[in-house]
């Protein structure tokens, strides 16, 4: 937050009662920006930086939920069951397959069951739980309304949340979609319908500046919606054709930003800012689960019953191009990750397989001993995969498997790592653990 320099008309600094103005003013602005630091929260109703988001990790599979931890050197291992690197652990209240965000020093979640659903804020530095927000009272959808039928494995609280720092905006199973400050406080709530669903919604929310997008997927009427993060008021809503459990990504195309989302259909392409459909791609099929990823001009999509596919995108004035596809090793939950050139492909069986990104040849392929719900994450040249075991892989992205090394959790884990500066902030079964280098 910047200083104000101003003084009111007619005074002038050299005034007595100037000087006590400006000094009451920067040492008010001192004192925001040091609420600020502790909370890392923002205030003044300003939408987050480019730069305080990259800092972040503010969506699932983070920025832009792509997948890359920009500037970050989280540790190489770490133990779980012997503490080595683990900052923290900290018991999660209730189930739920969503993933972390982050945001300066809190970290958010969600949970669920039959009878409650809640937002979680840890401290990022120790653990401890420093609010719940209880979702009641959801206008539109009053107690003792009939729950949609969700696999027993996702439940209620698959769908990530979103937060641009002043925010966190979360949705559920049921289809209620709930906004609170950084401190729990309620600031809005709505009912989008129940979802008709038959696995249970789980596409996760996505911010960007003022906006948040909810991809509302369903057999009949589904909707990419977009609303004012701040007011909940209805910005733009476009329709979709087709199911899918996928979750959307923000890509910068070219000086253009695109909303990119996966359905049982198709891929396509949003404006952001308006809703306008850019482009669509028909060549998906199947119940789409995994995202989509972006490098250098080329969207990548992959999912098991539908060949992995390189979409060149990068002209504005012509149709997308589809550059190769390939039809083995697909993704089912996990989502592929497409950065310097390679694609990271994981599987349900253990397979990962790692492709020349332009060209679709393989360059590697290694079979783990477990399969993969969580998605990879790339931080620098290091690839962190979270098998269903718990067990992190970790490698190199490089022409050549460089097997870096494995770390165990001690339970399993479905949900996507956060990865911020040199921490990890990883969401098992039962506990939501920090990994980070131990002071020496």
């Amino acid at each position: 937050m910047r200083a104000a320099s101003a003084v009111p008309p007619g005074w002038t600094q050299s005034s007595g009662l100037g000087v006590v103005v400006m000094v009451a003013l920067a040492l008010h602005a001192a004192a925001c920006a040091e609420a600020e630091r502790r909370t890392g929260s923002r205030s003044g109703g300003n939408p987050s930086s480019a730069g305080d988001v990259q800092r972040n990790w503010n969506n699932f599979r983070g920025p832009g939920a792509n997948g890359c931890a920009l500037h970050a050197r989280p540790p190489l291992n770490w133990n779980a069951k012997e503490g080595r690197n683990i900052l923290w652990k900290t018991a999660v209240p209730t189930h739920g397959m969503s993933s972390p965000v982050v945001w300066g020093k809190r970290v958010f979640l969600t949970g669920a069951d039959d009878s409650s659903r809640q937002i979680y804020c840890f401290d990022a530095d120790r653990g401890k739980l420093l609010w719940q927000h209880d979702v009641e009272g959801v206008p539109g959808f009053p107690p003792g309304s009939a729950l949609p039928r969700v696999l027993d494995e996702a439940g209620f609280a698959s769908p990530t949340a979103t937060t641009n720092g002043e925010y966190v905006a979360a949705i559920f199973a049921t289809g209620e979609l709930v906004c609170v400050n950084m401190n729990g406080e309620r600031v809005w709530a709505k009912h989008l319908g129940v979802p008709a669903n038959h696995y249970g919604h789980a596409s996760s929310l996505m911010s960007h500046k003022k906006l948040l997008f909810v991809q509302y997927d369903q057999k009949h009427n589904g909707k990419l919606l977009a609303f004012d993060l701040a007011s909940g008021t209805p910005v733009w809503e476009a329709t979709r054709d087709a199911i899918s459990w996928s979750s959307p990504i923000l890509i910068e195309n070219r000086q253009r930003m695109e909303l990119v989302l996966m359905s049982s259909k198709a891929v396509d392409s949003y404006d952001p800012m308006t809703g306008k459909r850019f482009w669509s791609v028909k060549c998906l099929d199947g119940e789409v689960a995994s995202s989509a990823a972006y490098a250098d001009g080329i969207v990548f999509v992959s999912n098991e019953g539908a060949a992995t596919s390189a979409i060149d995108i990068g002209n504005h004035s012509s149709e997308p191009e589809i550059l190769w596809q390939r039809d083995e090793n697909l993704p089912d939950a996990a989502s592929p990750l497409a950065k310097d050139g390679y694609l990271i492909l994981p599987t349900a069986f253990g397979v990962v397989s790692c492709l020349e990104a332009r060209t679709g040849k393989v360059l590697w392929e290694k079979e783990f001993d477990q399969g993969f719900c969580s998605s990879p994450v790339a931080a620098g040249d290091r690839v962190y995969m979270i098998d269903l075991s718990g067990a992190t892989q970790v490698f190199q992205l490089d022409d050549e498997f460089k097997y870096l090394g494995v770390s165990e959790m001690g339970e399993g884990v479905y949900a996507t790592p956060a990865v911020v500066g040199d921490r990890i902030y990883i969401r098992g079964l039962s506990h939501l653990f920090c990994v980070g280098a131990e002071a020496q």
